[in-house]
């Protein structure tokens, strides 16, 4: 079931809504782009490398949502300006620090790919509503972030090593530590971590993104070079937030 969380706001929305992709995919930018024009509803417009700045921002400022990647995404969150507000990060990252980050910077929808179509373009409307759309999988990790304990720098070091399969000796004089005392390490990062074993620690500790986040690709510059939305029919909805 998908969780859309209503914001309160009654403006009215205009009956077509103009999405911009900004995506570091070209094949997810198309086959998205594509989808979208077939509907009655939708307009769509998929922008890539070696744009102006100026030309961007004027396309952002046209769009109703903006589909990007997680580091495009977040980089347009942050800047503040056009668009900033009605960010939909479509991305294969299902990282309880990723999403929780995103979360927090105020990206109104977090997509998972290889989900539903017909569950994306909900989300879309959802978004241009003034509503913050997630899934049940990024509710979960959302959950699961909020309950784990953190972990001592010094215990983030030690988890380090061990995903990259080293023993508590090893670990020891790497880091110039008694063996006893990595072992004391490892038995509190388990514990931390609810893990029965230093494989299982590891893996819980990628699929949290504990130790550092994941990227797609460097965020792109990006430049207008399919015109599906045109400027003359298009009007910025008011922002929702």
């Amino acid at each position: 079931m998908r969780r859309v969380v209503n914001l309160g706001t009654e403006e009215p929305q205009s009956s077509v809504i103009n999405v911009l992709i900004v995506h570091c995919d070209p094949l997810i930018s198309a086959g998205l782009a594509t989808v979208l024009r077939k509907r009655r509803d939708f307009k769509a417009l998929v922008c890539s490398a070696a744009s102006t700045p100026e030309g961007m921002a004027r396309h952002l400022s046209l769009a109703d949502v903006v589909v990007a990647d997680y580091d495009y995404g977040l980089r347009l969150i942050e800047s503040g300006g056009a668009g900033s507000d009605r960010v939909m990060i479509l991305t294969h990252s299902t990282s309880e620090a990723n999403v929780c980050r995103a979360l927090e910077q105020g990206v109104r929808g977090y997509v998972v790919l290889g989900g539903s179509l017909q569950n994306l373009i909900e989300d879309l409307r959802s978004i241009h509503a003034g509503d913050v759309a997630v899934g049940p999988l990024v509710v979960s990790r959302m959950a699961a972030w909020m309950k784990q304990q953190t972990l001592t720098r010094r215990e983030e070091e030690i988890l380090r090593q061990l995903m990259l399969g080293f023993s508590n000796k090893i670990i020891a004089r790497k880091l110039a530590l008694a063996t006893g005392t990595v072992k004391s390490h490892v038995k509190a990062i388990l514990k931390k971590l609810d893990a029965r074993s230093r494989t299982e620690a590891a893996a819980i500790a990628q699929r949290r993104g504990i130790l550092e986040e994941e990227c797609e690709r460097p965020p792109p510059r990006v430049s207008p070079v399919e015109n599906g939305m045109s400027q003359g029919a298009v009007r910025r909805a008011a922002p929702n937030s």
